[in-house]
């Protein structure tokens, strides 16, 4: 971006981006000139522009005309490094996420401010379609074309090496396989999304291995010895768009020379009944002028020779039969490559001449023989990228030799013969594949692609269709800073928790007053390295006494000696510390004295008041680094507005103290949708747990009710408990939830909320008295005004939605974060709401947080929900064996609850 100041505006030149006209939207007084093609801004924004500016320069240069000042002087900012050492995570790190790894260990005390916010891997010999043919995965760069879902040709647009990882073998039923690691997606649906066309999901192979690969089989099907139905189908690709090719041989004619042609002699002939006489015709139709059929009336079969119409030069098909390698015996026949990779037509034609001649059809049934193996092979690639299917059977015949069956499933008709076409019938809900087992091969070098495609899916082996926490945690545990002590918001550190395991092989406790003398132990005795508190709780376990009542300053705090042991802090949201006035900010600064290692995480780089900055600095000891505190304030806070020098303000800080990625930087990096559970502490636990006694005895006489009227009857009195369960839960979370949603505010970022109790909708108003809704209470016009706003205003930024009245048809693309107050019952329902921003227009990847409370039923539904994701109907619909296995499972979620607490 370039600007200027002429004439009292300044103007604004530079390439279409959308977050870039959006920050510039947010301006008063700007304008655009579709003429020149400029947006222009009142040159009395100046410190709005730069606020704009700063942010901009996170992605884009931003350069300053001859219009400059000593401010507007242009600083370089520097590149992150590479990490040269062993990460030591138990999953590998995103490449822009390794940067931060590196440039953390490089500063030990520093401001992580990446913008918050998993991916596609294979191994390096797994083929992808691409125009020029199958190409193994590690030979693709950004660049280079492949297929996608569709079949037209997109651009690879990220490539990202993974390292060695876990490898499966995914097999469908058709036997066609695939090899990628756990975190692999693709693009899937189960029966219940089939049956009411609600379109297809994006699932980890992890997440469908944890699902289940089949259905579970009914009273009926299993005393049949039936298998079980396979649950994920996986969709067909469209036929793949190879360019067209000139071949001397027409590919109908190939085919027909493939399957009924003899061609070892010096003469090229083909063998066809009388009744199938139409093939003769074809062939004649689409020989080139030089060539002729010339028929032998054989007693067996009539032979047809293709020769020239004079003897003058050598026959054209003879030598490219030769050229091709097609002069051997049917056994060991093949498609040649080349004829596998022309337009579709060309294919197509190409199978026509096969199945007219090796082919039959009866009832629809589809079939292909041979007794080639290789041309089993051949023929499947060639089925498969027209969007088709094969199974192949192989009978020992005993003299005759082996002969192989290729059964064909295709929506094409694979035939021009009109007594064979006449037995087709394009299948009505199309070709379906289907996950049969995944098995564990290795461990091999994997990488991932991202492709320009929407969907970001593209053809793999077979045309199979595929599809900041961390970076603190990697730097403490490389430079073994143990024991560390992670302060975070109170909804946070069950998460944090959670994260120290799930990436390191290192121990994190959550501190509570059963240990608050007693935590050193833990620590001392190995069983635990890392230690976790609230704000609200720093001066309950760290603090000996304060020497003053009122107006006390940090040099008042007398701290337990116990602090001395951490050789590193992380302070998450750390711009709660922004005014040095607070409490926590004080006790932030004590605990962080003299420690090696101090990383403060936030999204909000404060740029609107600079002074925001220093108690930050100050915690992190690198306030000397910017002159000191006087020089900080003079140079950076300057004017009427507080904030000047801001571009080398934002220099000094990636200099010296901080580094961040917007989202939109690092988007190649990042999968489509990012699920994150947030674990928080309920305000109403009293209430809460009289009517958990209260449901817990109903689940009782639930279970011991022998008479099925009985049980049905209480059955309905327990659903009826389990969501007023809910409901007070919901309740609770409001408090934990609002602190949430405030971060984002101060973050400059859109979000969308669900929930369903209007008291929850009421209570999320009060807090937030600009946000719009579109709940069951709003009208028609009311809903639209509210979704308008959302997607159009830049003041706009929250956005309360009902699960019921905004669960599905609504676009909310103007936000790529979707948190859940409250969750519906169905995995089918999730979906539905985190897809009004996961959908068509969205150039972000989507992060969808759910709110959990603690101990609470949130944790137990949640899981069911993830794990029984096959219960596609909500609890209050009309399905009796729906409701009666969710009943099932709290019921027994609550008993293991009991049974291990006795």
């Amino acid at each position: 971006m370039n600007i200027e100041l002429k004439a009292g505006f300044y103007e604004l030149s530079f390439a279409y981006r959308p977050s870039i006209v959006n920050y510039i939207k947010d301006i008063p007084g700007k304008r655009y000139d579709g003429q020149r093609k400029i947006w222009t801004v009142p040159a009395s924004e100046r410190v709005h522009l730069e606020r704009i500016a700063y942010k901009i320069r996170q992605f884009e240069p931003v350069t300053w005309g001859s219009s400059a000042t000593e401010e507007d002087k242009t600083f370089a900012i520097p590149k992150l490094p590479t990490l040269q050492c062993d990460h030591g995570l138990k999953i590998n790190p995103y490449p822009y996420q390794l940067q931060g790894i590196a440039r953390g260990l490089e500063l030990k005390r520093f401001m992580n401010c990446d913008e918050p916010g998993l991916g596609k891997a294979q191994t390096l010999y797994s083929k992808v379609a691409s125009p020029l043919g199958w190409r193994a995965m590690g030979e693709l760069s950004i660049g280079d074309n492949v297929f996608a879902k569709d079949g037209t040709i997109q651009q690879v647009i990220g490539v990202f090496p993974q390292g060695i990882q876990e490898t499966y073998l995914v097999t469908m039923n058709d036997n066609s396989t695939c090899e990628c690691n756990l975190e692999h997606i693709w693009c899937v649906r189960d029966q219940n999304r089939r049956r009411r066309r609600t379109g297809w999901i994006n699932m980890t192979l992890k997440e469908i291995i944890d699902s289940g690969l089949t259905h579970t089989s009914n009273t009926k099907r299993a005393a049949s010895g039936r298998k079980p139905a396979l649950k994920w189908e996986i969709p067909m690709c469209s036929p793949v768009m190879y360019s067209t090719k000139q071949y001397v041989i027409h590919p109908y004619i190939l085919g027909v020379l493939i399957g009924d042609g003899a061609l070892t002699q010096n003469t090229i002939c083909f063998s066809t009944p009388d009744f199938d006489h139409e093939i003769v015709d074809r062939v004649a139709a689409l020989l080139p002028s030089h060539l002729k059929l010339r028929v032998d009336r054989h007693p067996g079969c009539p032979q047809y020779y293709i020769t020239q119409t004079n003897t003058t030069s050598k026959n054209s098909f003879k030598c490219e039969i030769e050229r091709l390698g097609l002069n051997v015996k049917s056994p060991v026949r093949s498609i040649p490559q080349e004829y596998l990779f022309g337009a579709i037509e060309q294919r197509i034609e190409l199978l026509r001449g096969l199945m007219d001649t090796d082919g039959t059809a009866k009832n629809n049934r589809i079939t292909f023989c041979t007794k080639s193996e290789m041309l089993t092979n051949t023929i499947t690639e060639l089925v498969e990228s027209l969007g088709g299917q094969t199974i192949i059977r192989s009978y020992d015949r005993g003299i005759k030799g082996v002969e192989y069956q290729v059964a064909i499933r295709i929506n094409i008709c694979p035939f021009h013969l009109t007594r064979k076409a006449k037995e087709f019938k394009a299948r009505r809900h199309g070709v379906s594949r289907y996950i049969k087992s995944v098995e564990y091969i290795g461990d091999f070098e994997q990488q991932c692609i991202k492709v320009s495609s929407p969907d970001h899916l593209y053809l793999t082996d077979n045309y199979i269709v595929t599809h900041n926490t961390l970076q603190s945690i990697a730097t403490i545990n490389i430079a073994g800073a143990f024991p560390c002590l992670v302060i975070c918001p109170s909804s946070l550190k069950i998460n944090w928790e959670r994260e120290w395991s799930k990436f390191t092989n290192k121990k994190a406790m959550v501190l509570s007053d059963k240990v608050r003398d007693t935590w050193p132990f833990f620590w001392q005795t190995g069983m635990y390295q890392v230690f976790i508190v609230n704000y609200e709780s720093l001066k309950k376990y760290f603090v000996q006494r304060i020497r003053k009542s009122e107006g006390w300053r940090l040099s008042d705090v007398e701290f337990r000696n116990t602090i001395e042991l951490f050789k590193s802090v992380i302070i998450d949201e750390s711009h709660r510390c922004k005014s040095a006035s607070t409490q926590q900010a004080k006790f932030c600064k004590g605990i962080c004295s003299g420690k090696e290692y101090v990383i403060e995480l936030t999204g909000t780089p404060v740029v609107n008041r600079p002074k925001d900055l220093i108690p930050q600095l100050a915690i992190l000891n690198r306030l000397d680094d910017f002159g000191g505190y006087k020089h900080f304030v003079s140079r950076y806070c300057a004017g009427q507005s507080e904030a000047s020098n801001l571009k080398e303000l934002n220099f000094m800080l990636w200099d010296k103290s901080m580094f961040r990625r917007e989202k939109s930087l690092v988007l190649t990096d990042l999968p489509d949708k990012i699920r994150q559970v947030n674990t928080c502490e309920i305000t109403n636990r009293k209430e809460y747990q009289d009517a958990e006694r209260d449901l817990i005895t109903y689940l009782q006489r639930y279970k011991d009710a022998d008479d099925e009227k009985i049980q049905r009857a209480l059955r309905g009195e327990v659903l009826f408990k389990i969501n007023a369960l809910r409901n007070i839960t919901a309740r609770g979370k409001v408090r934990d939830v609002v602190e949430f949603v405030k971060d984002f505010r101060e973050n400059g970022q859109k979000i969308i909320l669900f929930c369903s109790l209007h008291e929850v909708v009421d209570q999320l108003k009060h807090h937030f008295s600009t946000a719009v809704s579109v709940t069951g209470r709003d009208s028609q016009d009311e809903k639209q005004r509210a979704v308008d706003s959302f997607q159009n205003n830049p003041k706009t930024d929250i956005i309360i939605c009902s699960i019921k009245a905004a669960g599905v048809g609504l676009t909310l693309t103007a936000s790529s974060n979707v948190a859940f107050v409250e969750f519906p019952w169905t995995y089918a329902d999730c979906c539905q709401c985190e897809d009004r921003a996961h959908r068509i227009g969205q150039k972000s990847s989507v992060t969808c947080y759910y709110f959990l409370g603690r101990q609470t039923i949130d944790s137990k539904v949640y899981d069911i929900i993830q794990t029984k994701k096959k219960i596609a109907n909500s609890v209050t619909g009309n399905s009796d064996d729906i409701e009666e296995n969710i009943v099932d499972l709290v019921a027994n979620l609550f008993n293991e609850d009991q049974n291990n607490s006795n």
